[in-house]
């Protein structure tokens, strides 16, 4: 995992024009601390947020307001797996998720489907309990061999490998939150 390679005191001023790794004292990598992030966050969101900003200036206000707002943004994105990955390409100027980019193995698009049709099938199922929770745990099983395979192609600098891995991972990422509702919707 990366580490922080600034101190709390060093990361404390916030430049809105570096990128978010940076700003949390975390060297750019895929593999990060996520305890470390979110004390980070906790921490400059002290320093950083609005109300301690309330007798200052209007100028002072609005940059408090845009720090804590670049802060929780630059946190959601970072602590999310397909959110940092996203993230790590656009930095190395990609766009993995542009409209025009679509481009999909076919073994992995009719994995896709059957995963669909399972999903489409367990209304009915004997056992729907079951069977949510197994094509749940199959879902976290493929989205975490997903985030290893994008670590190594990063790494490697394999980035249209890695670009691919972002789509697939979005594509699970999908299909895990329909698996939730559709829990939601059978269990509760």
């Amino acid at each position: 995992m990366a580490t922080t390679t600034k101190s709390c005191q060093e990361a404390q001023h916030v430049d809105l024009s570096k990128d978010y790794f940076s700003n949390f004292g975390f060297t750019v990598a895929y593999q990060i601390d996520l305890a470390a992030l979110a004390d980070q966050h906790r921490q400059l969101q002290q320093i950083y947020h609005p109300d301690r900003f309330v007798a200052g200036t209007d100028a002072e206000q609005r940059i408090a307001v845009q720090t804590a707002s670049y802060l929780n943004q630059a946190y959601a994105v970072l602590r999310s797996p397909l959110g940092r990955a996203i993230y790590l390409l656009e930095l190395q100027g990609m766009e993995p998720l542009a409209p025009t980019n679509t481009s999909m193995p076919m073994d992995f698009l009719l994995q896709q489907m059957q995963l669909r049709e399972r999903m489409e099938d367990i209304p009915q199922a004997a056992d729907v309990e079951t069977e949510l929770d197994a094509l749940a745990d199959e879902l976290q099983a493929m989205h975490k061999q997903l985030q290893a395979d994008f670590a190594v192609a990063y790494l490697a600098q394999q980035l249209p490998a890695a670009e691919v891995i972002v789509r697939k991972l979005q594509f699970i990422d999908k299909l895990q939150q329909e698996c939730n509702d559709l829990e939601g919707r059978l269990l509760d």
